[in-house]
């Protein structure tokens, strides 16, 4: 019988996780591991997270201005992070759960901080394809080990100067990209069974009832304020991650 306490959980975390990406267009695995790992393993917690995280990035790359036009400016960053992703998943395998929750930690504070700080400078058009690479390889190792790939992905989506809506369809074409590669490859080295599954898909209504909440909070709350929040409490729980390891 599935652990009731838990779906509570991990419905409330995925409510929150996906009010949060319908906010700001980024965030919901980070946000989603960040509070899972506080009961369950890394992994535990990723192969609960993955069907929401692919579907609705789906969702949003669907829902963008120019999907055809999104596909060809990113594919060859799908493809780098597709192959990474699945290689560092399947060179990890033995990785112990403390790295893991260090690495995730250590990105949270990553995220937060090149978030907070809006330090990203213009990629000058020369080296788009060079970023673009190195930036593909860091998320694609990023998101083997953890899922939570925001800080190479948005510093690169950032440095192209995308307007709003192409940088939210970009998340979604490339995190709909990685999150294909990651559901495989769990599945393929026994990370993920079939109860798993069944209830990271359960976790896909309260993900999407967030979205819906987020994108309409968007156009209600100053978009500021929340972000001063958001990124103060992960600051917080990304520092607890990597110390509560640290301490072990």
């Amino acid at each position: 019988m599935p652990d009731l306490s838990l779906i509570a959980f991990a419905s409330a975390v995925l409510l929150l996780a996906g009010t949060v990406k319908g906010f700001i267009g980024l965030g919901m695995p980070t946000v989603a591991l960040t509070l899972l790992t506080f009961q369950l393993d890394t992994r535990s917690a990723v192969s609960l997270v993955v069907v929401p995280m692919l579907l609705s990035n789906v969702w949003q790359f669907w829902r963008g201005p120019d999907m055809l036009g999104c596909a060809k400016q990113h594919w060859r960053y799908a493809a780098i992070l597709i192959l990474f992703v699945a290689a560092t998943v399947w060179f990890s395998q033995s990785a112990p759960d403390a790295l893991l929750r260090a690495a995730l930690g250590v990105f949270v504070l990553a995220f937060c901080f090149f978030s907070w700080r809006n330090m990203v400078p213009p990629i000058p058009p020369h080296r788009v394809r060079l970023f673009e690479g190195l930036s593909a390889i860091v998320a694609g190792l990023i998101g083997g080990l953890t899922a939570a790939w925001a800080p190479p992905l948005a510093m690169y989506l950032t440095g192209l100067r995308l307007d709003r809506d192409a940088f939210v369809q970009a998340l979604g074409f490339l995190i709909t990209a990685g999150s294909v590669s990651i559901f495989v490859m769990f599945i393929a080295v026994g990370h993920s069974s079939g109860p798993d599954l069944a209830i990271s898909t359960f976790l896909l209504i309260p993900a999407l009832l967030g979205f819906s909440v987020g994108e309409h909070l968007r156009h209600r709350t100053d978009p500021e304020k929340f972000r001063v929040l958001f990124l103060g409490a992960f600051s917080i729980l990304g520092a607890n991650l990597v110390l509560g390891t640290l301490m072990k």
